[in-house]
């Protein structure tokens, strides 16, 4: 490739406004795309939700508008033909890439929750539809990018024909700023353990919350669970029903401000993070950051990404999570553990796979 070519390089952004994609987009685009004014970024998704971001007024950015639904059928025939026919490649951050696009192709995987997680989605047709598009995305992609060994082990389970030789593992980072959060008065005027997430079944929420009401009287810490509302009153495990009686002691809080979030998390005696299933795991690894005590699963990824700088529990033990949880031990001395997780070393490492696609004769594949 000639020194003085631009790449051009397509972003599908639709999910920017995600909690856990969408910060990963916006962590990597945030930096990328000012490190790299050589090259041409072309992002697909809403323009309102671009504009927010830092990076949207950069003179290599092109924003190409597109409400398309998510993992819906109108997605696959809108985007090949918006996406423009002379990028140098795709960056797919999420399993349902565009399958009759035709040019080069990097798909990131974060986890195959979808396929491993058959007794909590019950959902015979959303499992198929998984099944069949990340054997697509595998198939079709020039490179794959898995954001931890976990999910590496876990796509070539359950993908089985996966061409290992196309994966590359590269960890999300923590944002810098969780480094030096400035402690404002607390958002709750007790003492409390705090949960960060949503509330999907194999977030094991309900568990946690058995735990706690068993040491309540035990504890002068309350609960307090800070994540969107969604399922919290029809969900598979009813958590409203659950913690009714208990509202003084377990709070939720919906969706927060990612300032006030950080407060929460920064004032929090333990983050606490019971989690059956994780591709990666970042709300252990952010308040680890912040120097707190993090109390997590001892499953999936979430060893991997916390080491030996967390508290583990069984997430199908309550006894086990309850023990932990009046556990006073606290391990905060991770500088050096956190410096695998830098983002702009990641973003780097991301930079690096998407020249090489960019300069290889890899085959593009065609449908």
């Amino acid at each position: 490739m000639e020194n003085e070519k631009r790449l051009r390089v397509g972003v599908d952004v639709r999910m920017l406004k995600s909690s856990g994609i969408g910060k990963v987009i916006e962590n990597v685009l945030t930096r990328m795309i000012p490190m790299r004014q050589d090259w041409f970024f072309y992002l697909i998704g809403k323009k309102d939700e671009i504009d927010d971001m830092s990076f949207s007024s950069n003179k290599n950015v092109h924003i190409i508008e597109c409400d398309c639904p998510i993992y819906s059928i109108r997605e696959q025939f809108v985007l090949p033909r918006i996406i423009p026919k002379d990028l140098d490649c795709f960056w797919s951050p999420h399993y349902n890439v565009p399958v009759f696009y035709k040019g080069k192709l990097i798909v990131t995987i974060h986890d195959l929750a979808h396929l491993a997680l058959k007794k909590i989605n019950k959902s015979i047709l959303k499992r198929a539809y998984a099944n069949i598009m990340f054997r697509l995305a595998t198939y079709k992609a020039s490179r794959i990018i898995c954001v931890s060994q976990f999910t590496r082990q876990e796509l070539i389970k359950y993908i089985p024909n996966v061409d290992v030789e196309k994966i590359s593992v590269v960890y999300n980072g923590v944002n810098e700023k969780w480094k030096h959060i400035k402690r404002e008065k607390s958002p709750h005027t007790k003492p409390y353990f705090v949960y960060v997430g949503n509330i999907k079944p194999h977030k094991n929420l309900h568990r946690l919350i058995e735990a706690y009401k068993t040491i309540i009287d035990d504890v002068e810490q309350d609960l307090i669970l800070v994540g969107k509302k969604d399922g919290f009153i029809t969900g598979a495990d009813n958590i409203a029903e659950i913690i009714k009686g208990y509202e003084n002691r377990i709070i939720f809080t919906g969706y927060v401000s990612d300032d006030l979030l950080m407060q929460y998390v920064a004032n929090s005696d333990a983050l606490v993070f019971p989690s059956l299933y994780e591709g990666f795991g970042l709300p252990p690894l952010e308040a680890l950051a912040a120097e707190k005590r993090v109390i997590v699963s001892n499953v999936a990824s979430i060893p991997e990404v916390c080491g030996d700088c967390a508290d583990y529990f069984n997430p199908y033990d309550v006894n086990d999570i309850a023990d932990k949880l009046k556990d006073e031990k606290r391990k905060i001395n991770i500088d050096e553990w956190l410096c695998k997780f830098d983002w702009n070393d990641k973003v780097n490492e991301i930079m690096n796979i998407i020249e090489a696609i960019c300069e290889s004769d890899v085959k593009v594949m065609k449908g």
